[in-house]
Parts: C-alpha cells; sequence; structure tokens
C-alpha cells in the first residue's frame, strides 16, 4: 500500500526527509507527507487503495501527540473501529485502516498487534514519551529496515535504499549477509546483504527510546491440532473460511486484479475473488518455448487457459523470451535490494503487467508452508521417517529423531551433529554446501566473513518450535526461513511497480484454523494438502484438482545451456568474477561447464552468481 521512513534520536530537516521519501517513490506515487520536530522525522509516501479521500498520512490522534505511518492492510479495521468507537474514541477519516492503529495504541499499547488481522509494517512516534514504537505483521509480508547508528540514533524504512538515502550510513557489503545468501538463496529474519541494516523479524514490537532497544515477539507458531470431525466437514469448514478471507482481502477502493499460474493455490484464489466480484480478471505468466529442451513442463498455460474457459474468468497472459533475463536482471536486482532465492524475475515482469491495469493483486503466496504442501518432499527424499517416537529435548537429538540418510533408522550411530545440521541444510535448498566454501570463495574473503556460522541460525529457529512433531517441525522452519524469504520477493517486486500484492492464504483465521487441523487430515504419505484440495474441489477444474505440484519458473535448465550461454559466459567471465575477489574464477567456470556440457544441473548456482555480479555491479561493490 504505502512506503515510509524515518530517523530518531535526533533532529533532522526536512530535505534529508525528502530524500529518503523520495528513494521509495514507487511505492506510493499518489502522495507523500511528513513529520518533523526535535527529536524525530518521518517521511510517508502514498499508494491510495483504502479510503483514498481522507485517509492520508502520516496520521494523529486527537491531540497530535501520537503520529503513525503505516504500509499494508488491515482487513479487520472496520470490526476495531467499531470497538474503539464504543471506548469514546473519536475518529475523522471515513473508513481508513491507519486511524485503527492510531487509536489502537491509544487503548491497547503494545498489545494492539495480536489485535490485528493483517500485512503491516508501522511506525508510532510517542511526542510525549518521546519513543518510537516499530512493528511487523506476523509473517513479515510488509517490510522493515533498520540501522542503529551512533549517539542513539536509529534510522528505518520500508527499503534499505530509504535508510541510504538519509546520507547517514553510507552503502557497504556485509560479508556475512553474503555467505548468507550463498548458503540459502536467502536470508534469515535479521540480517541483510548491507553493513549496518537489519530486517526487523516478523511479529515483533521494536520500542526504541533514548537509544535503548527493547524488543519482544507479539506472536508465534503453535500447533494446537485440537480440531475433530471427519475430512469432508472440515474441508467444508475450510471452505466456508476461505470465503470469509476472500471477502475482506479483496475489500478495496480500487480495483482488484488476480495471479493465475495454473496451480491449485492461485487457481482457488482466482475463482473465489471472481465468484466475489465477476470484474476480477486474471493474470498468467507463460515462456517462449521455441527451442526449449529441459524444463519444457514448467510452462502451465494449458492449466491457466483452462481455468479461463472453465470459470468465464477474463485472463491476461504475458509470454517472456529467454532474452528477458538479459534485459531485466540489473532492474530486477536493484528492486530486490537484498537477493533471494529462485527465478524471481518472471514475478517482477507480471506485477509490471498488473501494474498497468490495477494497484491490487491477489497472490497464492503462503498456500503450502502451513497446509502442509511441503512435506511429501521430505518424506520422498528419505530426508525424514514416516513415524517419529516421542522425541527427546536437546536439539540435535531432536533433529536425529526425524533425520536419516536415505531411509536409514533415525538413531542410526554414525550420525553425529555435524552430519544432521549439514543433512538439514540440504533440505533448505542449500546451494552453495559448506564444504564447497574452500573451492568457491576467494581466502581473502573467507577472512571477512571468518566466524559465520548458519547452524546457528538453525540453532536458534528449532529452539524456539513448540512442538515435537517432525511435521510441526519442518513447517515451523519452512514459515521462518523459506516463507519469509517468498514474502519479501514478492512485496519488493510487485512495489517496485507501484502494485500492492495481497496473500489471502495468511490470512490470520484461515492459518489459525489450519494449524489446528490434524496432520492425519492435510497430508497422506508423500501427497500434502489433502484438505486443501478437498476444500476448493468444488470451485477448481477437474484437472487442477488432480494436478502434481509444480514450481512456477522459466524454463533457465535449457535456456543457460543454449540461449543465454554467451551472455551467462560474459557476465561470468574469469576477468570480472577476479576483479571482485568474491568467488574463484575457477570454481565459476568449472561451474558453467558442467551445466553447459549436460554433466550436470547447476542452473541454482549459477542464477546466484548471476545475481551476485549484478548486485555488485548495481551498487558498485567489490570493484
Amino acid at each position: 500500500m504505502c512506503g515510509f521512513a524515518g530517523i530518531v534520536g535526533t533532529s533532522t530537516d526536512r530535505e534529508v526527509l525528502r530524500r529518503m521519501g523520495d528513494a521509495i517513490a514507487h511505492r506510493g506515487p499518489d502522495d507523500q507527507g511528513y513529520y518533523l520536530d526535535e527529536s524525530a522525522g518521518l517521511a510517508f509516501r502514498r499508494l491510495s487503495i483504502v479510503d483514498v479521500d481522507t485517509g492520508a498520512q502520516p496520521m494523529y490522534n486527537e491531540t497530535r501527540e501520537i503520529v503513525v505511518v503505516f504500509n499494508g492492510e488491515i482487513y479487520n479495521h472496520r470490526t476495531l473501529r467499531k470497538e474503539l468507537q464504543a471506548k469514546g474514541h473519536v475518529f475523522r477519516t471515513h473508513h481508513a485502516d491507519t486511524e485503527v492503529l492510531v487509536h489502537g495504541w491509544e487503548e491497547w499499547g503494545t498489545a494492539l498487534f495480536p489485535r490485528l488481522n493483517g500485512m503491516f509494517a508501522v511506525a508510532i512516534w510517542d511526542t510525549r514519551n518521546k519513543m518510537l514504537t516499530l512493528a511487523r505483521d506476523r509473517y513479515g509480508i510488509k517490510p522493515l529496515y533498520l540501522a542503529r547508528l551512533a549517539d542513539g540514533m536509529l534510522v528505518f524504512g520500508s527499503e534499505i535504499r530509504a535508510i541510504h538515502a538519509s546520507g547517514l550510513l553510507a552503502p557497504a557489503p556485509d560479508p556475512y549477509g553474503i555467505m548468507e545468501y550463498f548458503s540459502f538463496q536467502n536470508l534469515w529474519y535479521e540480517r541483510t546483504m548491507f553493513r549496518g541494516v537489519e530486517h526487523c523479524p516478523p511479529a515483533t514490537v521494536l520500542n526504541w527510546r533514548d537509544g535503548v532497544r527493547q524488543q519482544d515477539r507479539f506472536w508465534d507458531i503453535t500447533f494446537p491440532r485440537s480440531r475433530r470431525g471427519r475430512r469432508k466437514d472440515l474441508a467444508a469448514e475450510h471452505r466456508a473460511c476461505l470465503l470469509d478471507v476472500m471477502k475482506r482481502q479483496i475489500a478495496a477502493d480500487v480495483g482488484v486484479k488476480s495471479y493465475l499460474s495454473g496451480g491449485i493455490d492461485s487457481t482457488a484464489i482466482t475463482v473465489a475473488a471472481h465468484k466475489l466480484d465477476n470484474a476480477v480478471q486474471a493474470y498468467s505468466c507463460t515462456f517462449d518455448l521455441h527451442d526449449v529442451t529441459d524444463g519444457i513442463d514448467s510452462d502451465e498455460r494449458e492449466y491457466s487457459r483452462l481455468v479461463e474457459t472453465a470459470c468465464g474468468i477474463d485472463r491476461i497472459e504475458l509470454e517472456l523470451s529467454s532474452g528477458t533475463l538479459e534485459s531485466v536482471l540489473s532492474e530486477y536486482v536493484g528492486a530486490l535490494e537484498d537477493l533471494r532465492m529462485g527465478m524471481g524475475y518472471p514475478v517482477y515482469m507480471i506485477a509490471g503487467r498488473v501494474a498497468q491495469d490495477a494497484k491490487v493483486v491477489l497472490s497464492g503466496t503462503g498456500g503450502d508452508e502451513f497446509h502442509g504442501g511441503y512435506i511429501g518432499r521430505y518424506v520422498a527424499t528419505g530426508a525424514v521417517q514416516a513415524t517419529n517416537p516421542v522425541a527427546p529435548r536437546s536439539l540435535y537429538a531432536r533433529l536425529r529423531a526425524f533425520l536419516g540418510a536415505g531411509g536409514a533408522a533415525a538413531s542410526t550411530p554414525q550420525w553425529n551433529d555435524q552430519d544432521v545440521a549439514s543433512r538439514y541444510r540440504s533440505i533448505l535448498n542449500a546451494v552453495l554446501k559448506p564444504d564447497m566454501a574452500a573451492e568457491a570463495l576467494t581466502a581473502e574473503f573467507r577472512r571477512t566473513a571468518a566466524g559465520f556460522n548458519v547452524d546457528d541460525h538453525l540453532d536458534r529457529i528449532l529452539g524456539s518450535c513448540p512442538s515435537d512433531d517432525w511435521r510441526d517441525r519442518i513447517l515451523y522452519v519452512d514459515a521462518k526461513t523459506y516463507l519469509h524469504g517468498l514474502l519479501v520477493l514478492e512485496d519488493k517486486l510487485s512495489m517496485a511497480h507501484s502494485l500492492e500484492t495481497r496473500v489471502p492464504l495468511l490470512d490470520n483465521e484461515l492459518v489459525d484454523f489450519v494449524l489446528d487441523v490434524p496432520w492425519e487430515h492435510l497430508i497422506e504419505g508423500q501427497t500434502g494438502k489433502v484438505l486443501f484440495r478437498e476444500s476448493v474441489k468444488p470451485w477448481v477444474p477437474a484437472p487442477i484438482y488432480a494436478k502434481p505440484k509444480m514450481g512456477f519458473g522459466p524454463p533457465d535448465v535449457s535456456w543457460y545451456r543454449h540461449a543465454l550461454r554467451d551472455w551467462i559466459s560474459a557476465m561470468l567471465s574469469p576477468d570480472r568474477i577476479a576483479k571482485r575477489g568474491v568467488l574463484e574464477p575457477a570454481f565459476v567456470r568449472r561451474v558453467l561447464e558442467e551445466h553447459f556440457a549436460g554433466v550436470r544441473n547447476n542452473t541454482y548456482l549459477i542464477w546466484s552468481f548471476l545475481n551476485f555480479e549484478a548486485w555488485c555491479e548495481r551498487f558498485r561493490f567489490y570493484s
């Protein structure tokens, strides 16, 4: 919906705030606003979606002692507004969800945030106590970055570029963030690839006063698994819940569109939205398959076209060619700032196409993590056992209880702690394995990142999981790592085009419902999302219901070997790689040769190298 930035702990001027706001103007081209006093400054850019006429920000309480800037959508704002009005709060806007945050903070303080059903990043400046409060939604749908500076100053913003635009922190690479990216094609929680800049964790409320930081988690994933009933009845409850969710999520004062890849998640979302509003259009991204030899099955046009015909939905199709990556990589990396997983440039392109027609789009992101969509892959690869005894309390003993090697007994004695951690990293889509680091990274760069250990993050995440069931624990880690990365990617790549992406399958009510459903109704053997499929079966065409899970992505395996081979060779030439001083040219050359010759599929490694080279070039790092 918007973007904001700010500085607390010092006086600033409007010109600095203007630069910070201008840096994220793409997040809010419709309006801008500023707040200044002797201790704080806030900049805001607005993408007008809800209460277009009276919803300008910053927004204040009656005495102007509470100042709020907010990015996102609060889907239960009308209910909260009525509750606050009954308590005597006076609202000045017609139906702005931001004003619920103003009065909700007055009434409940930090207890406000667990009450919110929505996607949000918010900054609240209390002029009486000179205290800043930052908060971010349950899953991290909306980003929020911050940098702690000397003399008690804090700089923050919806994107990293806003922090750098303040002039208080110069852009510089963080070797630890780079190591984390090469390990997972992702960054977990706080770390970024920019020195001194961190990501506020999801479900977090952070108070900053006189240079002192206090941070607490206001929500975490729990696993009641107590809902009883026949699967048929649970599916009907789920379907009713999902329809209620969709009613909330399509509410806007502007038109709403939907992504339609042809998978069951995007199909269910699109069809449900269309049932509620037949003006909802669908947008599909396809790929030019001319001369494609590997990965031809990644194109799902036949399924998205089936949905269009069977459900009578108006659909717009965007076809990408093999040359798209070459032409858009620099823009893509610039929009993303921090590098992330997967070949995300099709998301950037389809978002740009939707933004020509609308300000809001619905996405099926989040459907797999809580509905058990990924569980089957762990069982299928022998990474976990189909049954699990009660797990002991120690972290790695817990891991041993559900990690194995190709179906070997989970208690096999030859597995030590290092083996178990390495196995789990491989499950989490590790790209550059730890034992490859010495060959892949220069000794000089490895010295700058000495002490980096990604096991620390894994330890922390698993150590906070409130369940010993291996399925819950896998879900927990996926949601804290993989899902968070997807959401950052989804937000940045759409907001680069002034397009808001909503993710209905992460609505609080729906997630809480699914976390209460026993696993026997969510997965069967290697088949995941059983309940979800049964729930949306009446909505989707039969081939979509029966279709196995497919990842959305271009046929890059083939494109890298043929159409893009010369460009990739030039982008990752030994001279360019050597100039950076991070990757070993011989290693990169071997990875390319293996892939070009068809000896090994090194697509993800090559994608990581291309992104890193474009990142260095874009931000003038390691040159």
